[in-house]
């Protein structure tokens, strides 16, 4: 798996001189994700916090909790001839995930405000998705071809997933000042995945009988 990640710094505690320089050793920068190229510029979901130990040196660790729902209309019975009978039928997606990953970076000589470092981090990350689609049918028996007593139903469908591996890191940082700076990252990562049992689940189960199996 290759990624490429930008990263802009929010919030740096640095104690050095008034010059613009790149680390001295015992900085502490909180950072944020910047991905220019997705669809939201900030990435929220994930904090780094990097430890400088020395000025060519530093602990680093990334905590990621992030949460995403959306939903969609994607049918009504009817509406392909203009007269649609049923309530408007919907699609909704949710995922969750949190993570964490401990690294270490090594710096090497650039320049006065230039930083370029190899790297290497560990991650572990857990997380789900759950789908729920609507339907419209008869809840009983008795009332297959009878649309007036029809109802709304859902199916939902939820997995769970985890991941872990290592990634081989390399980058650099950009310094304007001693509390801000633009840094520049990609790695090349190694991992596996698992992924959990499917959790099939309806809200009427005869309804899903009747849709389904016919009884």
């Amino acid at each position: 798996m290759k990624r490429l990640m930008f990263t802009l710094a929010i919030c740096s505690l640095v104690f050095t001189s008034a010059q613009a320089q790149k680390q001295l050793g015992g900085e502490h920068n909180v950072e944020v994700n910047l991905s220019p190229f997705g669809n939201s510029p900030i990435d929220g979901t994930t904090i780094k916090y990097r430890n400088f130990l020395d000025d060519d040196a530093a602990f680093r660790v990334s905590l990621t909790v992030g949460t995403s729902s959306d939903t969609y209309a994607f049918y009504q019975e009817g509406e392909m001839l203009g007269d649609p009978v049923s309530p408007q039928l919907n699609l909704e997606s949710a995922t969750t995930v949190i993570g964490i990953a401990p690294g270490y970076e090594m710096h090497f000589d650039g320049t006065d405000n230039l930083s370029p470092y190899f790297g290497v981090e560990a991650y572990y990350m857990m997380g789900s998705r759950s789908d729920k689609m609507e339907f419209w049918g008869p809840n009983d028996l008795d009332n297959v071809g009878q649309p007036d007593v029809y109802i709304v139903w859902d199916l939902t469908n939820k997995q769970s997933y985890s991941s872990m591996g290592l990634n081989l890191l390399f980058g650099a940082d950009y310094y304007f000042s001693d509390a801000i700076y633009v840094g520049f990252e990609a790695g090349l990562g190694f991992g596996m995945s698992s992924f959990g049992n499917h959790e099939i689940g309806t809200s009427d189960l005869t309804a899903f009988n009747i849709q389904f199996n016919g009884a």
